[in-house]
């Protein structure tokens, strides 16, 4: 043999490493190395120059994960953690499989993810995917696929903490989710179609678990995700602080904590700006989010570019939606505009017209996907 690291074994001429690498990546790692170390120094720089900040963002992450977070989510991850490894979220979603694959392209279980991130919220549905693929009930590709689209805030968030809380509306919370669930509905139609990867078998099923230790595993698995998502949330806080105490401009610093942490951006955007970019932010999820499901996904193939390009369309989709919505079903919430005047008061947003609206935006997405296969068929 000769050439290659066959021929180095049992020899004296040392292995030349720097072959093992195409020019390219070997420059891919060298910029990435860089970035690293200019990361690592801006934050030796903003602990020190910032200190006092930094303490204060932490102290305040800490309290909200304890006060608000821990108690509104962590009950949902275990549920949904059960409902998965117990196999009976998958018994519930089974009779709509044939629904599954035509609209979105996806298996059952999918479906299932799915409706437990609208349930549960964001961090819920995207950990869900990668425990089926563990469980062997999802290909890599359908549970990338899933991971894109299982992303989304639940009814708890929306409708109890922005619109009771923070708006002093449910309506408004109720449209928010509304426009949440169609956005994500409309998300998947689209991601079914645009993410194209090989199918994969999957994988044995070695991570299913009955009978008595479901409810054990189904805690230890939220524990180590609510962990996981505090320490994000504590990060994020952190460098809010920071960035409130070095932009000159209260803009700036409410758009820059709404795109780092959702919750707190939230509580500074809500009453000042328009709904319609709360609704955004609500969509793109925010950088702590993505953080949480990259830490909760380590064995999925998630293309971090892709997910947040998938957020971004997210955020304008349900923008546009809440607009429309506004429209329709107009309601009296407090925002920042020229006359400082709340909206038009028409509390006409109800369960049954939101129901509605989403049929019928689903009947037309399914008839312009059969209209345009019958074109490519002619």
């Amino acid at each position: 043999m000769s050439g290659g690291w066959r021929s180095a074994v049992g020899s004296d001429v040392p292995y030349n490493y720097s072959h093992s690498y195409p020019v390219g990546d070997k420059m891919k790692q060298k910029l990435f190395f860089l970035f690293r170390i200019l990361c690592i120094g801006l934050g030796i720089f903003l602990c020190l120059k910032y200190a006092e900040e930094c303490s204060r963002g932490i102290r305040n992450g800490i309290l909200f994960c304890i006060q608000v977070l821990v108690p509104s989510l962590f009950f949902m991850m275990v549920l949904s953690a059960y409902l998965i490894k117990s196999g009976t979220a998958e018994q519930i979603a089974r009779p709509l499989d044939r629904l599954s694959r035509r609209l979105f392209l996806l298996p059952y279980p999918s479906l299932a993810v799915i409706i437990l991130a609208m349930i549960g919220g964001y961090p819920v549905g995207a950990r869900c995917a990668e425990m089926l693929y563990e469980d062997g009930k999802l290909s890599e590709g359908d549970a990338e696929r899933t991971a894109y689209i299982a992303v989304c805030a639940g009814p708890g968030f929306l409708m109890n903490f922005v619109g009771r809380a923070l708006l002093g509306s449910p309506e408004a919370g109720l449209l928010l989710l509304t426009a949440q669930i169609i956005s994500t509905l409309i998300l998947a139609l689209l991601i079914g179609r645009i993410v194209k990867r090989p199918q994969t078998e999957t994988h044995p099923q070695n991570g299913i678990i009955r009978g008595k230790g479901v409810l054990i595993d189904a805690v230890s698995d939220a524990s180590r995700s609510t962990f996981h998502m505090c320490a994000m949330v504590v990060i994020c806080t952190a460098l809010i602080e920071v960035i409130a105490t070095v932009s000159p401009i209260p803009t700036l610093t409410a758009l820059s904590s709404a795109a780092i942490e959702i919750t707190s951006g939230c509580a500074i955007l809500c009453r000042r700006y328009p709904l319609a970019l709360i609704a955004f932010f609500i969509g793109f999820g925010g950088i702590s989010v993505h953080l949480q499901i990259f830490a909760a996904c380590r064995k999925l193939p998630i293309r971090h570019g892709i997910f947040v390009l998938f957020r971004m369309l997210q955020g304008i989709i349900t923008a546009g939606l809440t607009y429309i919505l506004l429209m329709v079903f107009p309601i009296e919430v407090s925002v920042f505009n020229s006359t400082e005047a709340p909206l038009s008061a028409a509390r006409s947003a109800t369960l049954i017209g939101s129901a509605a609206l989403v049929v019928s935006a689903l009947c037309f997405l399914g008839s312009v996907h059969k209209q345009r296969a019958k074109m490519q068929k002619n």
